[in-house]
């Protein structure tokens, strides 16, 4: 061959590559489709792994984060705060259950993950542009590991995945085998409140599985299972709780004296001062930040120690918080998540 053929050569194929739009171009996309299946048992297929997501759900964004996806999240509901990074995110809607559907159609994400405060309008709305909409219940201890390896596999980070369930399937394994050989009346009643006073939960909602998890029992047992029901004070002192575990919203923790002063107001109102739980001092409080996503087990260990300090007196959530913040999102723990 040669040398005009060669030089004709090299200017056909560098126009061919120019045309492709370089080099890389030429590569084939390694992305394919995964089948997912969510809560609402709704089966969908995703782009994986996704280039794009919108969270509208602060904990569905800290399990994104924690799985090395959170620079692919461009779209938050407004509680998604943490990690601190995610407050560069533009802000989609106050939350699952308000979501601005314009705007997150103008922004075209491969998927949209939402809690189940989503309404079906909002959902369809969103399918119907071609986007599919992953719905689950993300404080619920029963969906846990089965949230981690779903946005595991539309982020291509199965092994990262399974690191975090590994992780958070050995202290729930811990509380299980603790409290599986409970009688019922080593049960604690325990009276959860959910975010305002005197909305209980009962079994079947997210609250109401954890009080069960941790080896105790729900005030509102035999109330309509899956719903928060709102109660009277001479409701709760008729039925005698032996312990008061009250939320807090909000993923940036409040002050110690913040969360003093909401448990000072349940220890004063009016009906509760002869409860076991208010005698007895076992009123608690925990905030948002640890009871659903990633760090929900350590809202459970909370659960679990504060039901039976006999059992758990070995076992210190804030340490285990520490070493999940660390290992899984390069951060240092800060502030208090739970009072006293």
């Amino acid at each position: 061959m040669n040398q005009t053929r060669i030089t004709t050569w090299v200017l056909m194929a560098s126009l061919l590559l120019s045309l492709m739009g370089g080099s890389e171009a030429a590569v084939p996309s390694s992305r394919g489709m995964v089948t997912i299946v969510d809560y609402t048992g709704k089966s969908m297929e995703v782009p994986s792994p996704v280039e794009t997501v919108i969270s509208l759900s602060s904990h569905a964004s800290e399990i994104l984060c924690a799985l090395e996806g959170g620079d692919k999240i461009i779209g938050r509901g407004a509680s998604s705060t943490f990690p601190p990074n995610l407050e560069d995110v533009p802000v989609v809607g106050e939350s699952s259950y308000t979501p601005n559907i314009e705007l997150i159609l103008q922004l075209d994400p491969d998927v949209v993950v939402a809690d189940t405060m989503i309404s079906d309008d909002g959902r369809e709305k969103i399918e119907s542009a071609g986007i599919p909409v992953i719905v689950d219940r993300f404080s619920d201890p029963d969906r846990t590991i089965e949230n981690i390896r779903n946005l595991g596999l539309i982020l291509g980070k199965e092994e990262r995945a399974e690191e975090l369930a590994d992780f958070i399937e050995h202290y729930q394994t811990i509380i299980e085998e603790r409290v599986s050989g409970l009688e019922e009346e080593d049960k604690p009643i325990v009276l959860c409140e959910w975010g305002s006073a005197w909305k209980v939960a009962t079994p079947g909602t997210s609250y109401g599985n954890k009080i069960i998890a941790a080896g105790g029992t729900s005030i509102a047992a035999d109330e309509t299972p899956g719903q928060y029901v709102v109660v009277s004070s001479e409701w709760v002192a008729e039925r005698n709780p032996d312990i008061i575990v009250f939320q807090v919203f909000g993923k940036v923790p409040p002050t110690p004296e913040e969360m003093e002063e909401t448990r000072n107001e349940i220890l004063s109102r009016p009906g509760l001062g002869d409860v076991k739980a208010v005698k007895d001092d076992r009123v608690y409080i925990i905030t948002s930040g640890i009871v659903g996503g990633a760090p929900s087990v350590i809202g459970d260990l909370y659960l679990a120690r504060w039901f039976h300090p006999n059992l758990f007196e070995d076992i210190d959530p804030e340490a285990v918080h520490r070493e999940l913040l660390q290992k899984f999102l390069g951060l240092e723990l800060e502030g208090v998540y739970v009072y006293p």
